[in-house]
């Protein structure tokens, strides 16, 4: 039937459903010509048809009943709301439970919508607690998304991502289009500021391709052919500092990665390397005491790699040492690594059997005993206690008998965190020390 319609509002027309912000109303009475406000459903149904509305913005606590949102753009800053209309037909967007981790993403996206992201969460500290949003496709006797269109719908939803959990890369607001009806859909259940200029800008967003819904929105003084002459300096001033700042951002990204390059190839040396102190046992960790002690400035000799198989066990590795007045210093090494236990004075008592095979050999007997322990390498090392914590007793035996625990998390911190030219001191604190050894205190 052919013939003039009559009765329409002026466009956009937007519905406010909810209690929103009354400085966000105000916002909203100059953005929009006509404006319907209900605090829920029944009552927005009661005042309007869903299909004269172009947009509807829903506020924090609302939930939803039917399926009106499939009918027209929607807005929406709730957490409660069981679904709204996905990527493609027969698809839902859903919230589901809450985000654990307190670290987020930026994804990319475009220029002003980065813009006010961090504007509203520059003060962001942690995610914990912000509701995920998720795509689901409904299980229907009558139909099933094809594969392609669940993986289309899906590329949809994440390319619009606007802030995401990191750890799961789950969406925790987002902005998207529809593909069958070209409709916009905004889930952005974790923004409680800034609404009406998130509002502003996502329609400013749809209306460049939906002139029918919202034919007048716009800042058309923001085009070139209508600003004066001091206006199109200052937006090309802006628009050359944006060019230089990508420039800049991509220089900086690019050096980023080339020291990450750089940062993995020295990570993997280091676990191949000196945090074996940490990680190692058996011949790994015998290996590293061995280099860290050499690089402190002893005589290291590992005596396991020298003995045939029909040999009796000895020590691990000897020490020795010349000092300032030509007088030797000896001493014999058993080194240990455990998984679960923090080290006993049965294994330091090894030294024992190990010392009269030394005074057998050299005629002397050693100066120090040392007993090195990596322990309880199932913890992590900032949880793990220091060998034989508790054990005083233990620790009077071991330093009665010319004896010293030493502890390879320490001799770690020595190797990476102390200046070369303080080796001597180190060294000279480990000759004399007696029972637990601590470094000096410039370690």
């Amino acid at each position: 039937m052919n013939g003039k319609t009559g009765g329409q509002k002026l466009r956009p027309r937007v519905a406010l459903l909810g209690t929103f912000d009354s400085e966000d109303v105000k916002h909203f009475s100059r953005m929009f010509p006509t404006i319907w406000q209900a605090p829920n459903i029944d009552d927005l149904k009661a005042i309007v048809d869903i299909r004269e509305i172009d947009l509807v913005v829903i506020a924090a606590g609302i939930a939803q009943t039917s399926n009106w949102p499939a009918w027209t753009n929607v807005i929406c800053f709730s957490k409660h709301i069981n679904r709204l209309p996905g990527p493609v037909p027969h698809s839902n967007v859903r919230i589901t439970d809450n985000a654990e981790t307190e670290e987020y993403l930026f994804p990319d996206v475009p220029l002003p919508f980065g813009r006010l992201r961090d504007i509203e969460y520059h003060d962001l500290t942690s995610v914990r607690g912000w509701p995920r949003i998720e795509l689901d496709f409904p299980y229907s006797p009558v139909y099933s998304v094809p594969e392609a269109e669940r993986e289309e719908a899906t590329t949809i939803f994440e390319n619009g991502a606007i802030i995401c959990e990191r750890h799961t890369s789950a969406v925790l607001a987002t902005v998207f289009r529809r593909k069958d009806t070209g409709l916009g859909v905004s889930c952005l259940p974790s923004i409680d500021k800034n609404q009406a200029a998130w509002v502003d800008l996502i329609v400013t967003q749809w209306a460049q391709s939906n002139r029918e819904g919202f034919p007048t929105y716009g800042d058309w003084m923001g085009s070139p052919q209508w600003m004066v002459p001091e206006e199109r300096h200052i937006l090309s001033q802006t628009q050359a500092l944006e060019w230089k700042k990508q420039e800049y951002v991509t220089k900086i990204n690019k050096q980023v990665d080339e020291l990450m390059s750089k940062l993995a190839l020295v990570k993997s040396n280091a676990n191949k390397g000196v945090r074996r102190l940490i990680t190692a046992q058996g011949a790994e960790l015998v290996d590293e005491v061995a280099k860290a002690l050499s690089k402190i400035g002893f005589s290291v000799d590992p005596i396991d790699k020298t003995l045939n198989k029909t040999d009796p066990k000895r020590e691990d590795l000897r020490l020795n040492h010349i000092g300032k007045d030509g007088k030797e210093w000896h001493a014999i090494v058993e080194v240990r690594g455990y998984s679960k236990s923090g080290g006993t004075l049965r294994d330091f008592m090894r030294l024992d059997k190990f010392a009269r095979l030394y005074r057998k050999k050299t005629g002397q007997d050693p100066d120090k005993r040392i007993y090195i322990v990596n322990n309880q390498l199932d913890l992590l090392p900032p949880q793990r206690p220091e060998p034989l914590t508790g054990a005083i007793e233990d620790l009077e035996v071991i330093g009665e008998t010319d004896g010293i625990l030493i502890w390879s998390v320490d001799l770690f911190r020595v190797i990476t965190q102390t200046d070369p030219k303080n080796y001597s001191t180190v060294l000279e604190s480990i000759k004399h020390a007696h029972g637990r050894w601590i470094p000096p205190h410039f370690v």
